[in-house]
């Protein structure tokens, strides 16, 4: 047998995941390096005065943010919140560096994302946080202990929580659609406001990852969504019995990852449209017919959530598909994967509807959603259905 370094399979996952895109398929060319689309698309130009006020806002935040770390008064706080802080500089900071301004309107957003920054710094020198005791959309951070690097994600806070963590909350992870333009600066200013939210579960946060830009919360941002949980737990009481997994087109394909890989951890789940496999999606998407060699079909058992299907016995789960939708595919392929194994997977479609949620689908699903979180996780099922291809996901409730 040949021998095939780490280095090579990865790469080879990572060039089959990128052709895997849903949205936008650009069909065989897009495997010819001459040929491939830059993304993100290059940024307008940024002009002279405007980045002059915007580094000289970079200047004021970074001092500020260097203040706060030699400070010895409040420490520990200090070091524990510093990344809600940090997070608006990095995100100004990219889109000026890697010139990633995709319209003139951005610049007033990353002056206004840096007066956010400056009233954090101020209000963290104190020992305050009050952004973390806000109802509504707000924007937060942690630094990852992968890398190091601060990673923003955004949560919404119902009306009447309770901070005080004696009556936990339900939470749903909602993850996003491809978005080739979705940069830091982007994500900050979407969550900062609400703008585009889909869901609104009655009394649940909504915890939106970033997951490090547009790859379907994989690699490095398979773990995001796991740090960002560990880090809204500290300031959210959190009911880890009713957390709920969902997405929608790009955000769909993360879910049918995260249902299938980490099954027993959520109450239900509830992926849209996006993609659930290799094959048949890029022969329908891209019009390819894939001659794979035998190293090139293991790593497609990573993310094709369809060699997983058997586990989501253990998981409520809803698929949604628009009726007209192309994207229907995914669920289609993960209803015919879950029959081989004995299960029948609730699909809901939307009637005569392209790639969206249909107002009276979205009002059943979280009419069943609601259902079942009254219900709650089923910590210790007596039956296990169990399958893996890697010891990387090892576990399913009580099996290892």
């Amino acid at each position: 047998m040949k021998s095939i370094t780490f280095a090579t399979l990865l790469a080879a996952s990572f060039a089959l995941f990128l052709s895997a895109w849903p949205c936008r398929a650009d069909g065989p060319d897009d495997n010819l390096p001459e040929k491939v689309r830059p993304v993100p698309p290059e940024g307008v130009v940024i002009p002279e005065e405007t980045a002059k006020t915007l580094r000289a806002g970079l200047a004021e935040l970074e001092a500020a943010i260097a203040v706060l770390g030699r400070q010895k008064e409040h420490a520990d706080r200090i070091v524990a919140y510093l990344p809600d802080v940090e997070i608006f500089h990095k995100a100004v900071h990219d889109a000026l560096e890697y010139h990633e301004f995709f319209d003139p309107k951005e610049f007033a957003v990353a002056e206004d994302l840096l007066r956010q920054g400056k009233a954090r710094a101020e209000q963290l020198k104190t020992g305050e946080t009050p952004w973390t005791r806000l109802t509504g959309a707000v924007v937060r951070a942690y630094r990852s202990r992968i890398d190091g690097s601060v990673q923003p994600y955004g949560v919404e806070i119902p009306e009447g929580h309770d901070f005080g963590q004696t009556n936990p909350s339900r939470l749903d992870f909602w993850f996003h659609g491809r978005g080739e333009k979705l940069s830091e600066l982007s994500f900050l200013q979407q969550r900062s406001s609400g703008r585009g939210s889909k869901i609104k579960p009655a009394g649940s946060i909504v915890l939106h990852p970033y997951g490090r830009y547009s790859n379907a919360n994989k690699f490095a941002g398979e773990m995001d969504l796991f740090e960002a949980l560990e880090n809204a737990r500290r300031d959210y009481g959190i009911d880890d019995d009713r957390i709920f997994v969902r997405g929608f087109s790009m955000g769909g394909a993360a879910c049918w990852q995260f249902t299938v890989h980490f099954a027993g951890l959520w109450a239900g789940a509830q992926p849209g449209a996006g993609f659930s496999e290799t094959p048949d999606f890029l022969k329908t998407f891209q019009g390819e017919t894939l001659s794979p060699t035998w190293w090139e079909e293991k790593l497609w058992r990573w993310y094709d959530a369809t060699n997983w299907a058997i586990n989501l016995s253990n998981v409520p789960t809803i698929a949604y598909s628009g009726e007209i939708d192309r994207q229907k595919q995914a669920a289609d392929m993960m209803v015919a994967a879950t029959q081989k194994v004995g299960l029948n997977l609730v699909h809901l479609i939307g009637p005569q509807t392209a790639h969206a949620l249909h107002p009276d689908s979205l009002a059943e699903i979280e009419r069943r959603l609601g259902s079942i979180a009254d219900r709650g996780r089923e910590r210790s099922p007596r039956t296990v259905r169990f399958v893996t291809h890697t010891l990387r996901y090892d576990q399913m409730h009580w099996v290892r």
